[in-house]
């Protein structure tokens, strides 16, 4: 396994995260990857878990096969798996049409159990008078009620469109474990909402934290949040410097921190790709009063080569960062360390490394 450990210096120098945000996660808990790989020949996504060793912040050298979802894919990103929210994945297409007629599926990695959910049958009843835009699937845990729920969220025009386009979102929702179960529910929403509709579709993936699903919307300055337990949407306001523009990558992405709702993008330290790149690092300190708390670190090597993203953390603290031009590791970015750790993934089988497969996402951290 090839180990490469860079340092690193934080703009922030007084700012210790793990003060702000310290996980409660038990360090003799097993934890994995879920690894998402596609094959090419077979149209077909394949699921792999390879354990991290938190002692040397290294993985296993031994994957395991866990799962082919029997889903036929035109592409990568077709299929989507979504946050782990113990003990479940949500797997579910990505995108309209796909997301209309193909099953939504919730695995269990520990048990490797799958369960087919029922297909929203508002999706599936033909409309003659409209025109499906777009279709976004989020995924959630109660933690006052202990359910798990799926939030859909559909948006159509009128046949023939209008002018001015006038777009409508329909809201449903499917409540598991309970006698609820296997019902989709209209959810209505609240035309008082100080935004239009169509805002609401997503960018990246969701997460969600203490019963709030949260998104990043296409447009607007806010976060998108939808409480589960009184299934109503509120907006959060983005960190006031916060500027989309500014940032390179359209894959800025929400993550959990120990607990605490986190923004991470990139950017340029003059806006000039021959600068050193930074990675910013918003924390929601204060969640109910919108306090933002904010730490810059400098990446130490050629933005060209490393675009990194976020994908999530350990428990320990790491962040856990991938590039989109080295598909065959992961990187572990220590923040009482201030360092960075690169970790090749190896193990798999040989059609992952052929034909530039690569590893197509590095899903997320479980326990088990």
């Amino acid at each position: 396994m090839s180990l490469m450990r860079l340092r690193i210096r934080s703009a922030c120098q007084s700012l210790r995260l793990r003060q702000l945000c310290t996980s409660t996660s038990k360090s003799d808990t097993t934890h994995h990857f879920l690894i998402s790989t596609f094959n090419r020949d077979t149209f077909l996504q394949h699921l792999f878990s390879i354990p991290i060793i938190h002692q040397t912040l290294s993985l296993g050298s031994k994957p395991t096969s866990l799962l082919t979802p029997t889903l036929r894919l035109f592409h990568p990103k077709d299929l989507n798996i979504s946050q782990y929210l113990n003990p479940f994945f949500l797997l579910h297409p990505n995108g309209y049409p796909h997301s209309s007629h193909t099953p939504i599926l919730t695995y269990n990695p520990s048990t490797q159990q799958t369960l087919t959910l029922p297909l929203d049958p508002h999706s599936l009843t033909p409309d003659t008078d409209t025109t499906t835009l777009s279709v976004d699937t989020h995924f959630g845990f109660d933690p006052l009620t202990k359910t798990h729920k799926v939030l859909r969220l559909k948006w159509t025009v009128a046949i023939p469109e209008p002018y001015p386009r006038v777009t409508q979102m329909v809201c449903t929702v499917l409540t598991l474990g309970c006698s609820s179960n296997g019902s989709w529910r209209k959810v209505k929403i609240n035309p008082e909402l100080p935004f239009h509709s169509v805002k609401y579709m997503s960018v990246g993936k969701s997460v969600c934290i203490n019963g709030v699903i949260h998104w990043l919307p296409q447009y607007g300055n806010s976060i998108v949040a939808f409480d589960l337990k009184d299934e109503e949407f509120r907006l959060i306001p983005r960190p006031h410097d916060y500027k989309a523009q500014n940032f390179i990558l359209p894959l800025n992405r929400l993550i959990e921190l120990g607990g605490c709702l986190a923004l991470v993008a990139d950017k340029y330290k003059y806006g000039n790709r021959d600068d050193d790149p930074i990675l910013q690092l918003w924390i929601l300190k204060d969640y109910h009063n919108h306090v933002w708390v904010k730490e810059e670190f400098y990446v130490p090597f050629y933005w060209g080569d490393w675009e990194l993203f976020p994908i999530g953390t350990v428990p320990s603290g790491e962040i856990i960062l991938k590039a989109l031009n080295y598909t065959r590791g992961v990187m572990f970015y220590d923040m009482e360390g201030q360092d960075f750790k690169v970790v090749d993934i190896t193990g798999l089988p040989e059609w992952v490394y052929s034909r530039c497969s690569g590893i197509n996402t590095t899903v997320s951290v479980y326990e088990g």
